[in-house]
C-alpha cells in the first residue's frame, strides 16, 4: 500500500524527505560489530522516525514507538517494517551520541543550499536549563574544602599520639604537614596492621567493651584516610566549579528564571548557548560554567570547527562583553558587537552627569584627572595582569589626599586609601563597541538579536516544552540538545517554505 498517496501534500513529512534526500544517514552507523544472528532492523528508517518525531514534537522514545504503530506519517517513513520498540529507539540514539552534532551541521548545510542564510551574522544568547537531578543533592566545593581543612588540623593533633606508639615499637616518626593526601596515611595504617598482628589483640565493639589504645589509633587512621579520600573524590568531581549534584555529577547549581519559591533557589542545570542566523539555530552547546562571558570563545571556536569560518558579526547581549572577548574577536577578524555590562546605564543622564564617577572626572591642562573637589588623581602603579588569556596592563590611580574632603562619602568607591583601577586600552575598545552598536547596522543587529535568538528560546521552551533534560551527564544532555535543535530547524524549514507559498 502506497501510504504517500494518502498523506497530504503540505504535510511535514514531505518537507522532511525533501531536505534529507541529499544526506547519507548510513555513514552515522557502525555495522562492523553486527556479528552473527538475526538481521538488525534498518537503523536509517528508525533514525528517520526519531528526527521526524523531533520535528513534530514527538520526542520521547515511547511516544515515537507509539507513533510508529499508529501515525501514518511515521509508518510511511519506516517503510512498513515492524514498528521498533522504545528500547530499540533509545539504542539507536545512543549509537549516534555526539555524531548528532555532525548530522545537525549537515542538515543546516542542506538548508543553506535551499535558502539564503547570512552566516556572517550570528546572534548568540544563553539560557539555563534544569538537569535531571534532585535539587537537594548539592555538594558545595567551599564546604568540602572547609571540612578538609578541619580534618588537616585533626590529623596534626593526632600524629604526636601516633608517633608515641610507633616510637615504642621502633618505627620512624610520621612527619606533620600542612596538607595531606589519603595515600599519605597508608603507611601508618599498614604499620598499625603489623602491630595488631604482632601483639595478637582482637578488636572489640559494642557496649561494655573497652577498646585498647592500639585499636583506637588504628580506627582513627582508617577514619581519617576514608574521609580524605571522600573529600578528594568530591573536589575531583567539582573541578573548578563551586558545586555539583550527587545524582548528575556534570550538573552545576545555578539560578533559574523559574523561581517558584521566590527565594533565589539554586537548581542543578546547564548553561545552554545557541547561535542563530536567519531564524535557524546554526550551533548549540552546553556548559557547566554559569557565566555567559566565559562561554563566548569556546562557543565560537566550536562554530568555526563546524563551518570552517568565523561569523563577521557575532552579536551578543551584555553578559558577553569583556576585555578578553573583545581581544579575541579582534584576533579572529570579527566585529565588536557585544554589549559590555554598563552599556545600557551609560545611556542614562543620571549616569552621564554623575560627577563622582571616575570616568566623568575632568582632565586638567597637564592631562591629569581632577576629582570634584579639585584634588589630583595621579597614576601610582602599573602592572601586568597575566591571569587571563590576553595579558592586560592595569593602571592604578590614587587621589593625592582625601583628608578633610567634604565630598569623601559621596565620591565613587570612597575608601581610606582612595584608588581606582582601569585596564589600559579598555576605553578604546569600549568606544569602538559604542560606535558599532549605535550605528545603523548595529541598531538593526540588536533588534534582530532580540527577535531571533529570544524567539528561538521561546519556541524551544514553550512550543516544544523543553524545560528540563531527561538524560544525565554532558554526553547525554548534548545528545538531547542536538535532537531538539535538529527538530527545531526542520520545523522552521517547513514553516518558512509554506509561509513563502502563502
Amino acid at each position: 500500500m502506497d501510504l504517500g498517496i494518502i498523506i497530504q501534500e503540505d504535510s511535514e513529512v514531505h518537507s522532511y524527505l525533501e531536505l534529507m534526500k541529499g544526506i547519507n544517514l548510513e555513514k552515522y552507523f557502525d555495522y562492523s560489530n553486527q556479528g552473527i544472528g538475526r538481521n538488525r532492523k534498518n537503523r536509517v528508517q528508525i533514525l528517520n522516525a526519531i528526527l521526524f518525531g523531533q520535528m513534530v514534537n514527538v520526542r520521547s522514545t515511547r511516544a515515537i514507538a507509539e507513533a510508529c504503530r499508529n501515525d501514518i506519517r511515521f509508518l510511511y517513513l519506516i517503510s512498513g517494517i515492524n514498528p521498533p520498540s522504545h528500547t530499540l529507539i533509545n539504542e539507536v540514539i545512543n549509537e549516534l551520541n555526539l555524531s548528532l552534532e555532525s548530522l545537525m551541521v549537515e542538515i543546516n548545510e542542506e538548508i543553506m543550499k535551499r535558502e539564503d542564510i547570512d552566516i556572517d551574522k550570528l546572534y548568540i544568547d544563553g539560557t539555563k536549563i534544569e538537569a535531571d537531578a534532585n535539587k537537594y543533592t548539592f555538594v558545595w566545593t567551599k564546604q568540602v574544602q572547609k571540612a578538609r581543612d578541619k580534618l588537616y588540623h585533626k590529623i596534626n593533633k593526632a600524629i604526636p599520639k601516633w608517633n608515641e606508639l610507633f616510637k615504642d615499637r621502633g618505627y620512624r616518626e610520621i612527619k606533620i604537614r600542612s596538607t595531606y593526601q589519603s595515600s599519605y596515611l597508608e603507611k601508618p595504617k599498614n604499620r598499625m596492621i603489623g602491630i595488631v598482628d604482632k601483639v595478637g589483640i582482637g578488636f572489640v565493639y559494642g557496649k561494655g567493651k573497652r577498646k585498647t589504645d592500639i585499636q583506637r589509633v588504628y580506627e582513627q587512621i582508617v577514619e581519617y584516610q576514608e574521609k580524605l579520600a571522600e573529600y578528594e573524590e568530591k573536589l575531583g568531581i567539582a573541578g573548578d566549579r563551586n558545586s555539583y549534584s550527587k545524582t548528575d555529577h556534570d550538573a552545576t547549581f545555578m539560578h533559574m528564571k523559574e523561581d517558584h519559591m521566590k527565594n533565589a533557589q539554586l537548581k542543578p542545570g546547564y548553561n545552554v548557548q545557541i547561535g542563530v542566523s536567519n531564524e535557524y539555530i546554526m550551533m548549540v552547546d552546553a556548559y557547566q560554567n554559569r557565566a555567559d562571558q566565559r562561554t563566548f570563545e569556546p562557543f565560537l571556536e566550536k562554530y568555526n570547527l563546524a563551518y570552517d569560518r568565523y561569523p563577521k558579526y557575532p552579536v551578543a547581549d551584555a553578559g558577553y562583553g569583556s576585555y578578553d572577548n573583545y581581544r579575541y574577536c579582534q584576533s579572529k577578524g570579527m566585529g565588536l558587537y557585544q554589549k559590555y555590562n554598563t552599556w545600557s546605564k551609560e545611556k542614562e543622564k543620571k549616569y552621564q552627569k554623575n560627577p563622582y564617577r571616575f570616568e566623568n572626572f575632568k582632565i586638567n591642562e597637564e592631562g591629569i584627572r581632577v576629582c570634584p573637589n579639585n584634588r589630583l588623581y595621579k597614576e601610582v602603579d602599573r602592572y601586568l595582569n597575566t591571569k587571563s588569556k590576553y595579558p592586560k596592563t592595569m593602571i592604578v590611580y590614587e587621589c593625592e589626599s582625601c583628608e578633610g574632603c567634604p565630598l569623601k562619602k559621596q565620591c565613587t568607591k570612597a575608601k581610606e586609601n582612595k584608588q581606582s583601577k582601569i585596564t589600559e586600552g579598555w576605553d578604546t575598545l569600549r568606544d569602538e563597541v559604542r560606535n558599532n552598536l549605535d550605528s545603523t547596522l548595529g541598531i538593526d543587529l540588536r533588534i534582530q538579536r532580540s527577535i531571533q535568538v529570544e524567539g528561538a528560546f521561546g519556541v524551544i521552551k514553550e512550543d516544544m516544552r523543553f524545560r528540563r533534560f531527561t538524560r544525565t551527564g554532558m554526553t547525554g544532555i548534548k545528545t538531547e540538545l542536538y535532537l531538539v535543535v535538529i527538530g527545531y530547524n526542520l520545523k522552521k524549514y517547513h514553516n518558512k517554505k509554506y509561509r513563502l507559498i502563502s
